[in-house]
């Protein structure tokens, strides 16, 4: 079989530079595409980073002292120990969070719903595992 190594070549190199320009072209038109939308939206970038707003925040009313709060809705089958650490978790973590004392609260407790079930779970992660 005798191969022309010199087309074969140059059909090599024109391929790779007709892949390459189309590539430097998508992103040429995706930065001006983003150029475009930026400036339709009044975000144009300025070269210096944005500076935050302060955030506003509305004045609060004191809660009043004859206000009921609404009993803990807690699903059925779960037993008071659970939601006692559920709770106990919530306030470990805000106060971590630098959050006060009565600014969070437990409003109800019921089980997560499962996305998938045991099987199919099993045969995704059997097919996924790696080799």
């Amino acid at each position: 079989m005798n191969v022309d190594w010199m087309s074969a070549f140059t059909v090599l190199i024109t391929g790779m530079v007709v892949v390459f320009l189309a590539l430097i072209a998508l992103v040429l038109l995706i930065m001006a595409m983003g150029k475009i939308m930026s400036m339709m939206t009044g975000k144009g970038d300025s070269g210096k980073p944005a500076e935050p707003k302060a955030p506003v925040s509305a004045p609060k009313a004191a809660p009043a002292k004859s206000e009921v709060k609404p009993a803990m809705q807690v699903e059925d089958g779960i037993g008071d120990e659970v939601i006692a650490v559920i709770s106990a978790a919530v306030a470990a973590m805000m106060s971590a969070e630098g959050a006060p004392a009565g600014s969070y609260a437990v409003k109800s407790v019921r089980r997560a719903r499962e996305a998938r079930p045991a099987w199919a779970m099993a045969g995704m992660q059997q097919n996924t595992r790696p080799f």
